[in-house]
């Protein structure tokens, strides 16, 4: 941690960007599903070239079709306080912002302070305690950087508990550290320089997530993970889009002792959208992982840099250990604010055994339908979501970790792994600056089945485990193993104090049932909190 804080690193990190809202010059906008939700709608509509399945967004793209700032803050604050120094740095401005038409710079403190009570034990207050800062902006038109860093404590409910300690990572956030016998200690650190040519291409290089998809999961690429580096560079011309994503991926399984780090690992990620039409959009995906082998003095594999080569006969040809995945994302948008979409993810794909339809392990697929809606029932900010996931057992496993679809403990798809289908629905409603959200899931899962101490037999969900240890070679399905279902229901009510930072007020219910062939639980908890929300969590597992 001390190198961190070093006056070099520091210069650096000042050179690093994620911007947020300022109006004139490109930056990638943040990674949150609430606040890309203030101007999803115009992406999707008829009228429109967008597309939508690659996040986050270049700014250029939203403005392209709506003003970017009249989405965030619908309506003006009235009133000498909001007029003041202390109203505008509350309520619509960052707290540092300087403004000039050759370059922009904003510094801001973030923060989240979240107190929970769960229903098992209401003398526990379960809590998020989160201090941080951003800083980010832009030179001329192409140019932006940005750079944030989180440290956090954390002491979670039973079953989010029970996870960490198995993974030792919390969900979305980095490795962890005790914190007196049951809290966590964890920290976040965001950063990349952007650069856009005209009208074609945009490089970005950063440590940071993206997501692919249109709906609230993903089954190609998810935002689930800790971030990791990345050299992205994106192509776009006609109704072509094109994104070679390079990173390194680290392996928490496998340590290093000497260097007092682990394993790297690293992918190479092409996605191409085509928008046939104005409705219509499909968008392909193929993905290696690929281990370092010291072995063989192999790290950066050049063959998998070439940016336009289709990616799996590389594989093939090279007769390499690595794991080849190929992915679909479709979207079809009906009558201007209604949108269809769904993913088919093949890890391992053998016609004959799919036809034969015998359960081989290694039919390892997975797929994505889903509908969502915006202004319902011609309601100003009532949209709706639901959304299906069927994820067979064994996809995204490899013959080990180091060649498995996961980075830092983490699925790099569904944060639940494999073996399971699940349903869901989300319905939200803004008015000016209020918000309130209802949400539920129903799941139901296979868990790996505990042999002795660490030992599990391999039923497939486990993304991390190895597939080379399936028990049977026929005969699999949706949920073998520890049979799960669960039920996840959330509520929220929340209010948007300043766009500029997503910094939010919220309070909410959760209720989680758990049926088991040992037995159901029930439990509730009640939050209430205030953060800046600049990226999503995945709590509801």
């Amino acid at each position: 941690m001390k190198t961190l804080f070093h006056p070099l690193n520091l210069c650096f990190i000042l050179l690093m960007g994620k911007t947020v809202t300022v109006s004139a010059q490109e930056r990638y906008l943040p990674l949150n599903r609430n606040y890309t939700l203030a101007y999803e709608a115009t992406l999707y509509r008829t009228d429109t070239n967008a597309h939508t399945a690659f996040r986050p967004f270049l700014s250029s793209t939203v403005n392209k079709y709506t003003h970017l700032d009249s989405c965030l803050s619908p309506s003006k604050r009235e009133g000498k306080f909001f007029s003041r120094w202390i109203g505008r740095k509350l309520f619509s401005e960052h707290f540092l912002d300087v403004q000039n038409e050759d370059y922009t710079l904003y510094l801001d403190p973030l923060f989240e302070f979240r107190g929970t009570t769960w229903s098992e034990n209401s003398k526990d207050l379960y809590y998020i305690n989160t201090r941080g800062i951003q800083a980010g902006g832009t030179l001329g038109k192409g140019f932006s950087f940005y750079t944030s860093f989180y440290e956090s404590q954390g002491y979670f409910p039973g079953y989010m508990d029970s996870l960490i300690r198995a993974t030792r990572i919390v969900p979305g956030g980095g490795r962890i550290k005790r914190f007196y016998s049951t809290a966590f200690d964890y920290s976040i650190a965001s950063g990349y320089i952007s650069y856009s040519l005209p009208r074609y291409f945009n490089f970005q290089f950063g440590h940071d997530k993206v997501f692919i998809g249109d709906g609230y999961r993903s089954l190609l690429l998810s935002d689930h993970p800790f971030n990791y580096p990345f050299l992205k560079i994106t192509t776009s011309f006609w109704k072509i889009n094109y994104t070679n994503l390079y990173t390194v991926m680290q392996d928490m399984k496998i340590p290093v002792p000497e260097e007092e780090s682990y394993i790297k690992k690293y992918a190479s990620i092409h996605y191409l959208s085509v928008n046939l039409t104005n409705r219509f959009s499909i968008g392909l995906m193929e993905a290696i992982i690929w281990k370092s082998d010291s072995v063989r003095n192999r790290s950066v594999d050049i063959n998998y840099l070439n940016p336009v080569i289709f990616l799996r006969p590389v594989e093939f040809s090279l007769n390499s250990p690595d794991n080849a995945l190929m992915g679909i994302n479709l979207r079809y948008t009906l009558l201007n604010n209604h949108v269809l979409y769904g993913q088919v993810m093949l890890d391992e794909f053998k016609l004959s055994e799919v036809k034969a339809g015998k359960g081989w392990w290694a039919n390892k697929q997975a797929f994505q339908v889903g509908y969502k809606t915006f202004d319902l029932l011609n309601v100003s900010g009532f949209n709706f979501l639901t959304e299906f996931n069927y994820v067979r057992p064994y996809t995204y496993q490899h013959k080990s970790t180091l060649t498995a679809y996961s980075h830092n403990n983490t699925p790099l798809a569904h944060p639940l792994g494999a073996n399971f289908y699940e349903w869901m629905a989300i319905i939200n409603f803004k008015y000016r600056y209020w918000f309130a959200e209802a949400k539920t899931s129903i799941v139901k899962i296979g868990y790996d089945q505990r042999v002795s101490g660490n030992q599990f037999t391999n039923y497939g969900q486990n993304v991390l485990q190895s597939y080379l240890n399936h028990p049977m070679e026929y005969g699999n399905k949706i949920g073998q193993g520890v049979t799960t279902n669960q039920v996840n229901t959330e509520m929220r009510l929340w209010y948007l104090m300043n766009p500029k930072t997503n910094f939010i007020i919220e309070s909410g219910v959760v209720n989680r049932r758990v049926k088991k062939e040992a037995g159901t639980n029930s439990s509730n908890f009640y939050f209430i909190g205030i953060r800046t929300a600049l990226n999503n969590r995945y709590f509801d597992l």
